[in-house]
């Protein structure tokens, strides 16, 4: 079971939203907005109608700035412009969200736009759980469609740049990118078993897994032998189900991926295949984060330079367990789900029990991502647990293995 996140909206209709931007570029034309990087997302802190500070996660994959916690609006007042029908994560549970006009952000204490954005009528996601971190909001492609993005992970920073005084860095490969409602997709490449298939992804800094790809979206495009069924993420509506397995080779560019991990759903479209299959999947945040690279959404170019973790293995759950995190600053944590023949099903881990203690400490000391980060270690290590199950504490031992 893959601990990752991947944020799924489809809206209905067309639905025009617009921004105003006010920043000053300074004498070097461009801004720089920090970020924190927390289980594969970017994070930024985003000053919500001049009042409300926030935290939103930066995704070029989302077309729309969205705003999960409607209290929030509505504590503050914000009109409504209409109610509008969403997609579901699985694109058959219809659910909605509201148009609010002109909502001032100011975006990492440096960038401040005025800008329409999608409210939800209710918080369908529930990052916390998922993550272990505060998320109230999306910050997306539609704000920056009009600059030079440069993306530097190691320094936890994004600059921004008019397209006019970009100047392409002459050490990163150029790729062509397609804007395509304001998201940037480029072409790949996957292999499996004797069939080379060739493959149109979304770049999204808003999935925190490596690759995600729909089966039958393309000739060849299946199920490898081996995968394992679980939750892949997060969308609206509930949890997105599928796959995960290995590709036996992945590329883009010059750059290749052996082995590759990677999550495969299979969608039921019905009605909404023009929706969903202008792509075969979309590559995440845990990939781009090995990377340095520059999205020209004026030229359509994306330039990348493979950092020093480029060649790091991924890193994938050997447990079995899907964990989430509630209560008071999310310190607690209940497990959601435990994978059949997994390392927690021999030793009898059930769903709601509550992880007490971790390797001898108060699980409370911990993390989500430390918590996760143990249960991906080397195969062969003894993880020791304290639950609590019926008021009563059980101790549990879980030998990792690779599941994958």
């Amino acid at each position: 079971m893959i601990r990752t996140l991947c944020i799924s909206l489809v809206v209905l209709f067309s639905v025009r939203l617009h921004g105003q931007f006010n920043f000053d570029l300074g004498d070097d034309n461009e801004v720089t907005l920090r970020f924190e990087a927390t289980n594969h997302f970017i994070i930024m802190d985003v000053m919500f109608s001049n009042v409300l500070p926030l935290k939103f996660i930066f995704d070029t994959g989302s077309e729309h700035t969205l705003l999960f916690k409607k209290e929030y609006a509505d504590l503050l007042g914000i009109e409504y412009d209409r109610k509008i029908p969403l997609m579901g994560s699985d694109l058959s549970q219809e659910i909605y969200g509201y148009i609010t006009r002109g909502v001032s952000l100011t975006i990492a204490q440096s960038y401040a736009v005025k800008t329409d954005i999608l409210v939800l009528e209710e918080d369908y996601l529930k990052l916390e759980e998922s993550t272990g971190v505060k998320i109230d909001g999306i910050i997306g492609s539609s704000i920056f469609k009009f600059f030079v993005l440069a993306v530097n992970n190691r320094k936890g920073r994004i600059k921004f740049r008019l397209a006019e005084s970009f100047r392409a860095p002459r050490s990163f490969q150029e790729l062509p990118v397609t804007i395509y409602k304001n998201k940037p997709y480029i072409n790949a490449t996957a292999r499996m078993g004797q069939d080379t298939i060739p493959l149109r992804l979304l770049l999204d800094t808003g999935a925190g897994l490596p690759v995600l790809l729909y089966t039958k979206t393309a000739e060849h495009l299946e199920l490898p032998q081996k995968t394992v069924r679980g939750t892949l993420g997060t969308g609206l509506g509930g949890h997105l189900e599928g796959y995960i397995g290995r590709i036996d080779h992945f590329s883009f560019g010059e750059f290749e991926f052996p082995n590759m991990l990677s999550s495969f759903q299979e969608l039921t479209l019905g009605n909404y295949d023009s929706l969903t299959l202008n792509r075969n999947g979309l590559i995440g945040n845990s990939v781009l984060s090995r990377f340095q690279y520059y999205i020209d959404y004026p030229r359509q170019k994306l330039y990348m330079k493979a950092k020093g973790r480029f060649r790091k293995k991924f890193r994938y759950d050997k447990s079995g367990i899907q964990i989430a995190a509630t209560g008071r600053n999310l310190k607690d944590f209940i497990i959601q789900r435990v994978l059949i023949n997994s390392p927690a099903n021999d030793v009898g881990l059930r769903k709601g029990d509550v992880i007490k203690r971790i390797e001898g400490i108060p699980a409370n000391f911990y993390s989500l991502t430390g918590i996760n980060n143990i249960l991906s270690g080397r195969s062969g290590r003894i993880v020791k647990l304290v639950i609590a199950r019926d008021d009563k504490k059980i101790k549990k031992k879980i030998k990792l293995r690779q599941l994958i």
